[in-house]
């Protein structure tokens, strides 16, 4: 009796201390009848510094349509936020998304790197701010489950989740969301940023805008750097934004390549007015954008002080007088950074086989071109610092780029570009490192049907993309001519209420309109019709749009079933690069042998088209060694290549080391006398390679009790990344017999429980 009055009692303590958690928030309803809603959270101290700024954006969306209601508060907690969040989301009507003011805690989750892209830093042996992933699906999927470890010590509004092993395994946001985070190293208070940046997303709302004016920049390194990637985008581009392809003035397409200092007619493209949209292709860290590389481009290092073509920049910025004293400064600058052996060996490399002198390392010259070197160095790339003089105009610019979007940090790219002056209300960017070959553009097409951002973010979730901004932005339908307002605004409610009606985006399939039929894939996907597969091959064969095709593989690819190989056979020749490039990595991930002849067509004929290639030649690692010689063989004896003979030995040489690379690396994960952190490092290899070949003997190291733990949990862990494997159901049945059984260690069959639910998906 005790026990069971000690058990109501601290239910009763917990009861009060959530009721006075959720008492300290404030709910401000929308002003009106509206057929859905947007969130707005807010902390008490934000509001009350831009009470009437946020007023002015909430009267501008409900004019709109759109209703608003405020969530304002001061949480400690995230979970206590995240279940007042899920009370207003469950009511009428729908609330399609929400948008984080202010101080808002930030989560950043573990345990859950598979719904990244790319995403895959070591959990144990990296610290803890490094290695997790800052994200706001915590808030904005109420189905994952997590379980708390701990607040930061020297950030207090940061908090570190794992995501639990039992919950689902893959995002699937009940509405879209968006961060209003004001960089506070900006110089400029924080409440000050906010409340300009407001009323700049409140007078968005009211100008009629169509999507004619696109920019798009592919910076240094990006994409191996491959033209063919750099020119196919164009052809999708024009396929989405129509509008843009009107006059020459509608578009652009830059590459590092155009300039050695490119940053700086960067600066003034940014800073164009009427630009619509600016997408950086490129490489990233929170605070930088990378532009040129290391050494500049040489072909207009002509540059002289005075010219009519050189930057207009701070008195302080030094331009080089040309190739040799550009590479000069980036080799002087690489040797200053290098210590010991490592300097020692990069002066010998440049001596010996560049021709550099023993004299252009020698200290004096090195102090005395410090200064020099160092301004050119700062000219290659952006950084925070060179944004906060510019206006920036694009109303969205997208970062497609590693950590760009990082709003845990005290300033980041993203946060400049919004909160800077100008015009610019929405950006979308990612909080970790991304994957180069992913579909970045993916559906883009649906803001200049009307669409709002949110809806386009909402569909291409993944953990590390975010939205910095207004996510309830959108252009306006239609062209100058023939306005679609009506048109948008029913999209959008489709989108809120109607995204699993098959009827309803079997009709939006039938249209001539690219943008709404990829969009129409992708809805019905969500709740499959039937024959939606054999719907998906067809399109795929038959249809003339790039974006379309490319959505009918991704969806197949999804659906991973017995149409996905034939459609991955038909990818490695379509005239799209990105299908291409898709279709080579995926084919390495399915492991079916049918795949090996186009795969050795890529690898032997597409020089033009380096990331498809590269996908190809990492592909072909993981299929069988003799029937990839063979056909190399085959296909070379039967081509125009010249030295034939030569290139056979150099492929079938190339695919003999890294087949005994790979077995030497199985080896090291059987051997028990091996350390574990080299059978770990070995392990965590088959994330990014599926080995098919070396199933069977993974499958024996897991199910060895006599092995240690932690190396089991490791490859447990590693068989989750097999999703497309002609092994797949072999690593499925293993997992389910090992979760059944008594014997198996508590922490294993967690970890055994993730794979299946991550593996059964599809």
């Amino acid at each position: 009796m005790k026990r069971v009055i000690n058990i109501i009692s601290l239910f009763v303590i917990l009861f009060i201390t959530v009721s006075q958690a959720e008492a300290k928030s404030r709910i401000i309803p929308a002003g009106g009848r509206f057929d859905t809603r947007f969130l707005i959270v807010i902390d008490k101290d934000s509001y009350s510094a831009v009470e009437k700024e946020i007023g002015e954006y909430k009267k501008a969306l409900e004019n709109e349509g759109l209703g608003v209601v405020m969530l304002i508060g001061e949480w400690s907690d995230p979970i206590v936020l995240r279940e007042e969040i899920r009370a207003i989301y469950n009511k009428r009507p729908v609330m399609e998304g929400a948008v984080f003011v202010g101080n808002i805690p930030v989560v950043r989750i573990r345990n859950f790197q598979h719904a990244t892209t790319a995403f895959k830093m070591d959990e144990d042996n990296f610290p803890m701010f490094e290695s997790s992933v800052t994200s706001d699906r915590f808030y904005d999927d109420l189905d994952l489950e997590f379980e708390f470890i701990k607040q930061d010590e020297k950030n207090p509004l940061h908090f570190y989740y794992n995501l639990k092993e039992s919950s689902p395994q893959q995002i699937s946001s009940e509405f879209y969301s968006a961060r209003m985070m004001p960089p506070s190293d900006y110089g400029v208070d924080k409440n000050q940023l906010l409340g300009r940046y407001l009323l700049k997303a409140a007078a968005a709302h009211r100008e009629l805008n169509y999507v004619d004016r696109v920019i798009f920049f592919n910076g240094h390194g990006y994409n191996s750097d491959c033209l063919t990637v750099w020119q196919n985008q164009q052809f999708a581009i024009k396929e989405q934004f129509p509008l843009a392809f009107k006059d020459s003035r509608g578009n652009a397409f830059y590459n590092f390549r155009q300039d050695p200092f490119m940053k700086f007619k960067l600066y003034e493209r940014m800073q164009k007015e009427g630009t619509d949209l600016f997408v950086f292709h490129e490489h990233g860290a929170f605070d930088t954008q990378y532009i040129n590389g290391e050494f500049p481009a040489p072909n207009a290092l002509g540059y002289v002080p005075g010219r009519t073509s050189a930057p207009v920049v701070a008195s302080a910025a030094y331009i080089p007088r040309g190739p040799m004293e550009a590479l000069s400064a980036s080799v002087r600058n690489i040797y200053r950074r290098y210590r010991g052996e490592r300097a020692e060996n990069f002066r010998k490399t440049m001596i010996e086989e560049y021709g550099f002198n023993e004299k252009f390392f020698d200290q004096e010259n090195l102090d005395a071109k410090k200064r020099e070197d160092s301004l050119i160095a700062a000219n290659v790339n952006i950084t925070l610092p060179d944004l906060i003089p510019l206006k920036f105009q694009p109303r969205v610019s997208i970062f497609d780029a590693c950590y760009n979007a990082s709003f845990h940090q005290t300033g980041y790219v993203a946060g400049y570009h919004i909160f800077g002056e100008g015009n610019t209300v929405v950006t979308q960017g990612n909080t970790v490192n991304v994957l180069q070959d992913k579909w970045s553009m993916e559906l883009i097409g649906m803001l200049a049907e009307g669409v709002r951002i949110g809806f386009w973010q909402k569909e291409i979730q993944t953990l590390e993309s975010h939205l910095i901004g207004d996510p309830t932005f959108r252009f306006t339908a239609g062209s100058g001519d023939k306005p679609s307002a009506d048109k948008g605004k029913l999209l959008n409610r489709q989108l809120a209420l109607n995204s699993r009606e098959t009827k309803i985006w079997m009709d939006y399939f039938k249209s001539e309109n690219p943008n709404l039929k990829a969009l129409a894939l992708k809805q019905l996907s969500k709740n499959p019709p039937p024959g939606f597969s054999d719907l998906l091959l067809l399109t795929f064969k038959e249809n003339k749009n790039y974006i379309v095709r490319m959505q009918a593989l991704k969806r197949m690819i999804d659906m991973n079933d017995r149409n996905l190989v034939q459609a991955l056979v038909l990818g490695l020749n379509d005239p799209y690069e990105l299908i291409r490039r898709n279709a080579a990595r995926f084919a390495g991930y399915s492991g079916d042998e049918r795949l090996i002849e186009p795969l050795v067509h890529t690898i032997i004929f597409s020089d033009e088209s380096q990331r498809v290639q590269y996908a190809a030649q990492n592909s072909l690692d993981m299929f069988n060694l003799n029937l990839v010689s063979k056909e190399i063989e085959r296909q070379v004896a039967g081509s125009t290549l010249i030295n034939g003979e030569k290139r056979i030995d150099q492929l079938v040489g190339y695919y003999k080391s890294q087949n005994k690379r790979w077995t030497n690396s199985l080896a090291t994960i059987k051997d028990k006398t091996s350390e574990n952190s080299r059978r770990i490092s070995a392990i965590r290899m088959l994330r990014n390679y599926n080995n098919h070949a070396q199933v069977e003997d993974l499958l024996l190291v897991l199910r060895d009790n006599s092995d240690d733990l932690k190396v089991r949990i490791t490859l447990a862990e590693a068989l989750g990344w097999f999703n497309w494997s002609i092994k797949k159901n072999m690593i499925i049945d293993s997992l389910n017999n090992m979760f059944k059984d008594g014997t198996t260690p508590e922490e294993l069959r967690r970890e055994v429980l993730q794979s299946i639910k991550r593996l059964s998906v599809g």
